[in-house]
């Protein structure tokens, strides 16, 4: 699993921390503006070192603690998939004075609707995105082409992006540089490709979330 690290500095009342998640800043900023509950879901208000906020919602997942994206998404909306163990979780809330056991209680699980959420993401526009419906649409305007392999594998593709749950939610994996990618081409938004499945060794065929994290497509 990828390390999550954390330094703070100054004083107690105007405490800054930077926050690195598989060595890449994903919070810089003062303590007490990170950490938010107002929605009733814990939040973090990450900013990858920039004035731009992006704030992710705290689910449940296999023991770990998933961020997943939170709607409304502005144009500056920036996001990866952060997975860090339970135990890595009591130790930062521990470390930033929080109380732990209380926001582990009010988390909910994982859902399939935010899976398909945080695959997505990274295929979407660079517009105001206000719901999933609006994200699916500005993904599915995004796409401009598709590689060999995944053309082959359209159907299935659309299937999962119309929210077919075609994927095993109890098994999210780490993947491998060395599985064969299927690849999405983008007209705008951040990125020019979206990696959409891969596929191992023994021919499992996964829904890719990004950052080394994908989960498997029953076929």
């Amino acid at each position: 699993m990828k390390k999550l690290e954390y330094e703070t500095f100054g004083d107690v009342i105007n405490e800054f921390i930077i926050l690195r998640y598989n060595s890449q800043i994903i919070y810089e900023g003062y303590v007490d503006d990170l950490i938010t509950s107002i929605t009733g879901n814990l939040e973090l208000k990450l900013n990858y070192g920039t004035n731009h906020i992006s704030p992710v919602i705290a689910r449940k997942h296999q023991g770990n603690i998933i961020w997943v994206p939170k709607m409304p998404l502005g144009s500056n909306y920036k996001y990866n998939i952060i997975v860090f163990s339970i135990k890595s979780f009591v130790e930062l809330w521990t470390f930033l004075k929080y109380k732990a056991e209380d926001d582990l209680q009010t988390i909910k699980d994982l859902s399939f609707e935010e899976i398909r959420i945080m695959w997505i993401m990274r295929a979407r526009g660079n517009e105001q995105i206000d719901n999933v419906y609006g994200l699916i649409k500005s993904v599915k305007r995004n796409v401009i082409a598709l590689s060999t392999n995944l053309e082959l594998q359209k159907g299935l593709f659309l299937k999962l992006i119309e929210n077919e749950c075609l994927v095993n939610n109890d098994n999210l994996v780490e993947d491998s540089d060395s599985w064969e990618e299927f690849i999405a081409y983008l007209d705008k938004g951040t990125y020019d490709e979206w990696t959409v499945f891969k596929k191992d060794n023994n021919n499992q065929l996964y829904l890719h979330l990004g950052n080394g994290h994908s989960i498997p497509i029953y076929t």
